[in-house]
């Protein structure tokens, strides 16, 4: 063997040695970014079980409440309509204490409204018994009673049945959507638009307000304390859903929510 062939045998020792150290360090690398990945997602699964954990105990509180104000406060108040029916009927007509009885019992059907209200808005007892579709249309005839802003909904025929937690969260967005539209967007007419396919839930909530309603959930997030948006992304990423939002001709925006395999048992 002589001296070339010494010279290109160890030439090629050294080159395939450097390619194994490459490969070596690939793999190390790899495996570094393979374990930085599965860290991450087990940092994220844990996340969201946190937060999951929050917003079921946030529902149980609030059910807890609605219940208390339904079977309580609100039974207390009927009974009290009641009464003050009853009495109406003895006080001769034409003299101050009828009229003022009289008001007494609009101010306390008044107040029965806004308790129902309430108790609806922390907990809607038609999402449990009717489903989504049919708690919205609620929500609206409800929102609808307050006068502030005209709300229509629009619904497919048969809808298909919304997984509980997916159309819980749904409705929380829904909620959270409209009361900044009415901080905000300042429109005077809303429609909500509930469609379904096999795979796909789909509710467009359409604002003919001042076009601000984007604007603003942007600036909430540069805001310490400010969860309007984050709370929306947060309930339909925790559902594998999503939003997006677009402007409305001539003017307003379209909250566009998406949320697959909604159904109950499909993941």
């Amino acid at each position: 063997m002589n001296f070339v062939e010494i010279v290109i045998i160890g030439t090629v020792g050294m080159l395939l040695l450097g390619i194994l150290v490459v490969v070596l360090v690939i793999f190390q690398q790899k495996q570094v970014i393979q374990h930085k990945l599965v860290l991450r997602d087990k940092d994220l699964q844990l996340q969201r079980e946190r937060l999951v954990a929050v917003l079921q105990g946030q529902e149980q509180e609030r059910k807890r409440i609605a219940e208390d104000l339904h079977d309580e406060v609100g039974a207390q108040l009927s009974v009290l309509k009641l009464n003050l029916g009853q009495l109406q009927q003895h006080l001769k007509t034409g003299n101050g204490e009828a009229e003022r009885l009289k008001e007494t019992k609009e101010f306390t059907d008044t107040i029965i409204q806004h308790l129902r209200f309430i108790s609806q808005s922390l907990h809607p007892q038609a999402l449990d018994n009717l489903g989504l579709c049919h708690a919205l249309d609620s929500f609206c005839s409800l929102m609808n009673k307050n006068k502030q802003v005209q709300i229509s909904f629009r619904s497919g025929n048969n809808p298909q049945r919304v997984d509980r937690e997916k159309a819980l969260n749904v409705y929380r967005v829904v909620q959270e959507l409209m009361n900044n539209i009415l901080k905000h967007a300042h429109a005077s007419q809303v429609l909500i638009t509930y469609h379904t396919t096999p795979a796909l839930l789909s509710i467009d909530v359409e604002d003919d307000g001042n076009g601000k309603l984007l604007a603003a959930f942007d600036a909430s997030r540069k805001k310490t304390g400010s969860l309007g948006l984050k709370n929306i992304e947060s309930r339909l990423n925790i559902i594998g859903g999503s939003i997006k939002f677009v402007e409305r001709a001539p003017k307003g925006t379209v909250a566009q929510i998406r949320v697959e395999h909604y159904q109950p048992g499909v993941e």
